[in-house]
């Protein structure tokens, strides 16, 4: 088939498939059906195999079992294969260290993010964890946080990697695109169901991006714990509401000494993003990264092919 008549062949739907394929492919992962219908940034209220054998048999797609590729890639299957068996093995750690993090004052809930929420791993990939607390006291918690996983695993982040805060008066997210929009729709609830529905609640714009988003269920009932609930009483004085200031001030003179001159200023505004009631801690500026990436491969991908993935 000529280029220009592949211009013509594509229509919303496929650009759309392709787009989220492309987005996976930065990652070597190839997905399934369900997948790429709910990652997909066009409304799918119909069956999308017919559309995937299309793309498939003008070899525009490639597919090994029940996974789909823009690779000629048979190997990238059993890799996913790995990643996933990995993830859901670590999954016991990170339900073992939620608890931990739920048990400290001022929590009140826990999600999943980063490789494991997407159900993969592999051997560099970290536990990263997506924490909401009480109003004006993220900045202790965040520090507390910080002390335990430097005591207690000699401050790897392995099994527990804290780099997203936010507080519930401020659960709505800033930056809004592709990247979030996905980050956002695979966060695994794991503790507080009705502050989970509200940071939902709040974030209603993903839908813009995922018209498909669907959301998973909290893995663990919410308890409330009798030492927390004294702590928190004893913590709930006016003094640390200065002293959490203080401590979210300390914190991004720090950073700034340490990473201020590998980032440009709105860069590091980002990637740091440091308010009272959000800590954002992204020395790699993953998100920045990763757009960029998904640009380029589009890019390539129409030249490749001949076509236009524009919307």
């Amino acid at each position: 088939m000529n280029a220009a008549r592949q211009k013509s062949y594509f229509v919303d739907e496929e650009k759309h498939f392709l787009r989220t394929l492309l987005y996976f492919d930065i990652f070597d992962y190839p997905l399934t059906v369900d997948e790429i219908a709910r990652y997909s940034t066009a409304a799918s209220s119909f069956s999308i195999l017919p559309t995937l054998d299309n793309l498939v048999s003008q070899k525009i797609l490639y597919q090994f079992q029940n996974f789909y590729t823009v690779q000629n890639d048979p190997k990238l299957v059993p890799r996913r294969m790995k990643g996933n068996a990995l993830a859901e093995k670590k999954m016991k750690t990170a339900k073992f260290f939620t608890h931990i993090v739920s048990l400290f004052p001022f929590v009140r809930a826990v999600m999943l993010s980063g490789s494991i929420s997407k159900g993969y791993m592999d051997d560099k990939s970290d536990i990263d964890y997506f924490i909401i607390t009480a109003e004006n006291r993220l900045w202790l918690v965040r520090t507390a946080l910080a002390l335990f996983r430097r005591v207690f695993l000699f401050n790897s982040g392995k099994s527990l990697c804290t780099n997203y805060f936010i507080d519930t008066k401020n659960l709505e997210i800033k930056d809004k695109n592709i990247f979030t929009a996905i980050e956002f729709n695979t966060l695994e609830p794991m503790i507080g169901s009705s502050v989970i529905e509200d940071f939902r609640s709040a974030n209603q714009w993903a839908v813009s991006y995922l018209p498909n988003l669907r959301f998973k269920k909290t893995v663990i009932n919410d308890k409330n714990h009798r030492i927390k609930t004294l702590f928190e009483r004893i913590l709930s004085f006016q003094a640390f509401d200065r002293f959490n200031l203080w401590l979210m001030n300390k914190t991004i003179s720090y950073w700034k000494r340490r990473y201020g001159s590998e980032l440009d200023p709105n860069d590091f505004e980002v990637a740091f993003r440091s308010t009272i009631g959000v800590s954002k801690s992204h020395p790699q500026f993953f998100q920045k990264r990763i757009l960029a990436r998904h640009s380029l491969k589009i890019r390539e991908f129409e030249i490749q092919h001949g076509i236009d993935l524009s919307s």
